[in-house]
């Protein structure tokens, strides 16, 4: 399986403010869309809310940064290029490229820490989602 995974991002009138192009905000939440997009193709279809709740795996946030390159609006696709970037002993980095018609929109490094999900407590990566991630890490930048 590649290392980098493309979610494709409908982006509609409503996710718009008045200038025509995306709310600020909303490019953090596709990101973290395209991200759980990412789990779910690399663990038989569980993201965020099964870790969570059917594995005990927490993944909360503890760092996301963005650089915003060009604006997003509902005329194209919005492609998310996700891949991880690196993983710590209790940690996890992701990297995520939107392109919009072959544009740059934003790019953004978001790590987030594992965590016994019910005790809220740092853990290390269970051994599972280790053994998915490591073949799949591309420490560059360049998709």
């Amino acid at each position: 399986m590649s290392a980098i995974y493309l979610h494709e991002i409908r982006v509609s009138w409503g996710d718009c403010d008045p200038a025509r192009i995306a709310y600020t905000g909303r490019l953090p939440a596709f990101a973290l869309e395209a991200i759980n997009g990412w789990w779910e193709a690399h663990l038989d279809g569980d993201g965020w809310y099964q870790l969570e709740l059917d594995r005990n795996t927490g993944t909360p946030f503890v760092h996301l940064s963005m650089d915003f390159h060009a604006p997003v609006t509902p005329r194209h696709r919005l492609i998310c290029s996700v891949w991880p970037q690196a993983l710590g002993r209790t940690s996890i980095t992701f990297r995520v490229q939107a392109h919009q018609n072959d544009v740059l929109c934003f790019s953004g490094r978001f790590v987030c820490v594992f965590t016994v999900a019910d005790k809220f407590v740092a853990q290390p990566a269970p051994p599972d989602i280790r053994a998915v991630v490591e073949p799949l890490l591309r420490p560059d930048d360049a998709t």
